[in-house]
């Protein structure tokens, strides 16, 4: 298994672009969010970070509309850790023993929001899911931030591709994404940035899709006491943006607790 230091320092931080295709083991904390779409397939919409043996880092607006009105059935939803693509049998999540595949699918017991959230302000959701995640080689969690910090540089989000212009099937990358000054992202968006991290990416390239939608920032080299040996720390949760404009990672650290 490649670490994610070695990724990091094999000269792909230099610029903002997609990464090779995650494999197996490589990102283990993250989580593909399906939703039943019929009697034989389900799809991803979202993402998220396992920050505990129990929940789920995400964004609310995954879930819940600006009125929290609920815009998917909630039992539909499956939790699918250590999947690397963004279409899934209906017929893997019935299957109760995962001795065998590196898969984890996992339903929600409840979900927690922010209580002033309103797309993009207050995007953070944290799901509980109603079994622990058994970690392991390919499933595990994530250290998140501890010291409210600014960033100058490119941190990991994640990213799904089609490979093939025909093909409904999509596949788990990382983008490095360059962190925007706040200043800047503030000219742009014309609002305060104080609760996130802006970055921008290539928004013209048409094989980014909204299942990254939710997913953990994390960055390296930080100086955080929760980042060990360099491997990272999820520091934000991204809320995707229209082009042309900077995408927006909701802070963690600002809002631990809020649940």
């Amino acid at each position: 298994m490649i670490s994610r230091q070695q990724q990091v320092l094999n000269g792909r931080r230099s610029s903002a672009h997609f990464g090779r295709e995650v494999r197996l083991g490589e990102w283990p904390h993250n989580v593909l969010i399906f939703e039943f779409k019929d009697d034989t397939k389900c799809a991803a919409f979202c993402a998220g970070s396992i920050i505990s043996e129990e929940k789920v880092l995400t964004s609310a607006h995954c879930f819940l509309t600006n009125r929290k009105k609920r815009r998917r059935e909630f039992e539909d939803i499956r939790f699918v850790a250590s999947i690397l693509t963004s279409v899934a049998n209906v017929s893997e999540a019935l299957v109760t023993d995962e001795g065998n595949r590196s898969e984890q699918w996992r339903s929600m017991e409840r979900l927690h929001t922010q209580k002033f959230f309103r797309f993009p302000a207050f995007n953070l959701a944290v799901a509980v899911m109603s079994e622990p995640w058994v970690f392991n080689e390919y499933v595990n969690k994530i250290p998140y931030a501890t010291l409210d910090m600014d960033f100058d540089g490119v941190c990991t989000a994640t990213a799904v591709k089609a490979t093939r212009s025909w093909s409904k099937v999509k596949y788990l990358y990382t983008q490095e994404v360059e962190i925007v000054q706040r200043k800047q992202c503030e000219s742009k968006l014309y609002r305060n940035s104080r609760l996130y991290f802006c970055s921008i990416s290539d928004k013209e390239d048409k094989n980014v899709f909204s299942e990254t939608e939710g997913g953990g920032l994390v960055c390296y080299e930080t100086g955080d006491p929760a980042e060990k040996d360099n491997q990272g720390v999820l520091v934000g949760v991204t809320s995707v943006m229209n082009i042309g404009i900077p995408n927006l990672h909701m802070r963690y650290i600002v809002h631990l607790g809020f649940w």
